[in-house]
């Protein structure tokens, strides 16, 4: 029954139910007694003995998200991975060091390991940082790269580790790039990109599939036509023969197709797919988001020139949405948001050329801008701060007047205590003097 139960389960759920359900006998006289009235199941008999690929990302996310390196220490020591498994993907285990990947040290069978702690097509960027630690991680990647008999074809490392100081990481990177030591495992190069323009590139492994760890050869498609390209979104290496690539219609890189979801324009009329990095400007108030050729020109008269998402002419005609952003303080906010009363709204006067928010603008007026279109338009301002000081004012007065009150009361009970202790000075003179004549000669 519990061989049919596990077989339902995703792996890892059926490792982690092996365990559970059937613990070492060893560990208490309990445990004795529930393993000899079991005789005939075994952890191997629930979990399977057949493991190719172990992904963390078939659990539900909150469950990876718990499992510690105590867990998934055991997890590979049960299902033999050193020998065993060839393909590892730690997604959404964020709260593990890695040292519990020891298991794993000089295994002859593994060929992918994903460290990555996100899906094949999700951002790499997590916040706050998982504590994955590189001096206990790349230890053991040394041993089972420098094994005689590694076969090791893909590694992806956590995005924190490309883009942070990370010395022991830099040192892995240079010491087995396109060095001798690298098992080529048959290929013509297995290698990292350490020096580029674009430091997006740094420690991802090129000319391999990060899905079939294919090998391609640089600047060569295969024989079947299958090419490889880089995802600017998930900032992984895809061959077209496992994921159907498009390009960027702005910095003309390419992008997944399971990726492009997350990168649609705000503008109603843009049909560009963009890629996040030029996914740039977002309204502060309501976040939708255009891409960067929208930010250029106007997306409703295609006109150049007024570096902005819509013209002015074409920013007041109904249903037109685009996004404004200030020359001085860089508040970006759409036209929609800006003509929202009582919102900080960012305008283009077409006299004085200036894209201004109403406070930047209102400083300059008061500053000597005496653009009247300016004034004009900050003159509701003028006239809130005006009121606003009106009513500070009338608090002020309310409140002096209320203190004078309450001091002309203070000084009647100042007055009243005063005469109370005057009239108490009398009684004490008349008490002494009737004890002076009651006093005995």
């Amino acid at each position: 029954m519990l061989e049919e139960v596990a077989s339902f389960l995703a792996a890892p759920s059926r490792v982690l139910f092996a365990i559970a359900i059937i613990p070492p006998s060893s560990i208490s006289p309990y445990h004795m007694i529930m393993a000899r009235s079991r005789p005939n199941v075994s952890r191997s008999s629930i979990a399977g003995n057949e493991w190719h690929t172990l992904d963390f990302g078939d659990v539900e996310k909150e469950l990876a998200a718990k499992l510690s390196d105590d867990d998934i220490s055991k997890v590979l020591l049960h299902i033999d991975a050193a020998n065993k498994l060839k393909i590892l993907r730690l997604t959404n285990c964020i709260n593990i060091s890695g040292a519990g990947l020891v298991s794993l040290s000089g295994s002859t069978s593994i060929e992918q390991i994903d460290l990555s702690l996100v899906g094949a097509h999700q951002r790499p960027i997590l916040d706050p940082k998982p504590p994955l630690d590189c001096d206990l991680v790349l230890p053991i990647l040394d041993c089972i790269i420098n094994h005689g008999r590694c076969q090791l074809k893909h590694l992806q490392f956590p995005h924190m580790w490309r883009g942070g100081d990370y010395d022991q990481f830099n040192e892995f990177i240079e010491r087995y790039d396109d060095s001798d030591e690298m098992l080529r495992n048959g290929r013509d190069e297995f290698e990292f990109v350490i020096f580029g323009d674009i430091d997006v590139y740094f420690g991802i492994q090129v000319f391999t599939c990060s899905e079939c760890t294919k090998y391609y050869a640089p600047d060569r498609d295969d024989e079947d036509g299958n090419a490889l390209y880089f995802c600017n979104t998930c900032e992984r290496y895809h061959c077209t023969e496992c994921s159907a690539m498009v390009e960027c219609q702005t910095c003309e890189e390419f992008l997944c197709v399971d990726c492009i979801p997350h990168t649609f324009c705000a503008s109603p009329s843009c049909t560009d797919i963009v890629c996040n990095d030029c996914l740039s400007n977002k309204c502060h108030k309501c976040s939708k988001k255009w891409c960067t050729n929208c930010s250029h020109s106007c997306i409703e008269c295609d006109g150049d020139g007024c570096n902005q998402t819509c013209c002015r002419e074409c920013s007041a005609k109904e249903g037109v949405n685009g996004v404004h952003w200030c020359d001085v303080c860089h508040t970006k906010l759409c036209v929609e948001c800006s003509e929202k009363e009582k919102v900080n709204g960012v305008h283009w006067c077409d006299v004085c050329d200036e894209k201004l928010c109403d406070k930047c603008r209102l400083i300059g007026c008061q500053r000597g801008n005496n653009c009247s279109v300016c004034v004009k338009m900050v003159a509701p301002l003028l006239l809130e701060e005006n009121r606003q000081l009106r009513d500070e004012r009338t608090n002020l007065e309310d409140k002096n007047n209320l203190l004078g009150g309450q001091n002309k009361s203070l000084g009647d009970e100042i007055k009243r205590l005063s005469d109370e202790n005057e009239a108490l000075q009398r009684k004490l003179s008349l008490i002494r003097m009737v004890a002076a004549d009651l006093t005995p000669r």
